[in-house]
């Protein structure tokens, strides 16, 4: 009995943690996005990281949101862009707009050749 329970536990905490977490990509720009407090936003976004862009510029009320680390990157196949990924906790309750642009990183008065942008809105846990 007490294998089967650890062997259930085993399974369940995979699609607990995927719970907590909210995907939007790219194609979410222009929406509105709803979390529960300590909820896990991951922001997938196209780009190559070989071309000298980047999602240089990224603006949000840092009380409501707290970015996690620095964010990741996964290089194309060759036939596709390469893809970021950036996580962000949400730590209390409000509203707030996700801007994030991506353009040369090392020219910022350039315009941005791709421009990501959500509002989020975050609520109490129930």
């Amino acid at each position: 009995m007490k294998r089967f329970a650890l062997i259930l536990l085993i399974i369940t905490i995979p699609f607990l943690y995927a719970c907590k977490e909210k995907l939007v990509k790219y194609t979410d720009s222009g929406t509105t996005v709803t979390l529960m407090v300590d909820q896990v936003l991951k922001v997938e976004l196209p780009g190559d990281a070989t071309s000298g862009s980047d999602w240089r510029e990224m603006r949000y009320d840092n009380v409501i949101l707290n970015k996690k680390g620095k964010g990741n990157y996964l290089l194309g196949d060759g036939t596709t862009p390469g893809i970021y990924y950036f996580r962000f906790r949400a730590m209390i309750p409000g509203e707030t707009k996700l801007y994030m642009e991506f353009g040369n990183k090392y020219d910022s008065d350039k315009k941005p050749s791709k421009v990501f942008e959500i509002d989020v809105v975050v609520v109490p846990k129930h």
